[in-house]
């Protein structure tokens, strides 16, 4: 076979992630690519047999068929795909940001006197979003406070102040007050 050396990338090399074409057998070794995306075993055209090569299925560990230029992963490509696999890197999804939200307490809860309001804390700085529910993963701590909204105006401030306080405490995080700009009697009634 010939290719001119512009239409080649040679001497790249396979731990595994290829199969012969058309077998089981997986490849490891010297291959070389073409312009169109084709591989080959041996370093460059006429090193030895050249066979063609396919991709492997990472999900299934068996070969991809029928891949065209749109549809490859260069995540799963020669030396991408080691370096993706040590980084366990090979599709994972981005991890979900919270969606802000804005309470609204209900009669029922005025007729309670409380409710709950939820709050999600980047890990990594002091970024805090009020969410409709508890929100948690790798990238935010999820806060839960009960927040009183009936009673007596100076004990509905203390009460909310302390349980801030105190879950400022228990999660070792600060800012909290200050995201809520120290209003402790939001939605008092």
């Amino acid at each position: 076979m010939y290719y001119p050396k512009s239409h080649i990338t040679p001497n790249l090399y396979s731990n595994g992630e290829y199969f012969l074409k058309n077998t089981t057998e997986i490849y490891t070794g010297y291959y070389f690519s073409t312009f169109n995306n084709k591989y080959f075993t041996g370093r460059y055209p006429n090193d030895g047999k050249n066979l063609e090569l396919t991709l492997i299925d990472p999900d299934n560990q068996s070969p991809l068929e029928d891949v065209s230029e749109d549809t490859i992963n260069y995540k799963l490509v020669g030396d991408n795909y080691t370096y993706s696999k040590l980084k366990n890197n090979i599709d994972t999804p981005p991890i979900p940001s919270p969606t802000p939200f804005y309470p609204q307490p209900s009669e029922q809860d005025y007729q309670l006197g409380e409710f709950t309001r939820y709050f999600a804390k980047k890990t990594n700085e002091n970024k805090y979003t009020e969410t409709s529910a508890l929100f948690e993963n790798s990238l935010y701590i999820g806060i839960q406070l009960p927040w009183l909204i009936t009673g007596d105006k100076d004990e509905v401030i203390r009460v909310n102040q302390n349980i801030v306080k105190l879950r400022e405490q228990q999660l070792n995080i600060s800012g909290l007050g200050e995201y809520l700009k120290f209003n402790y009697i939001k939605f008092y009634r």
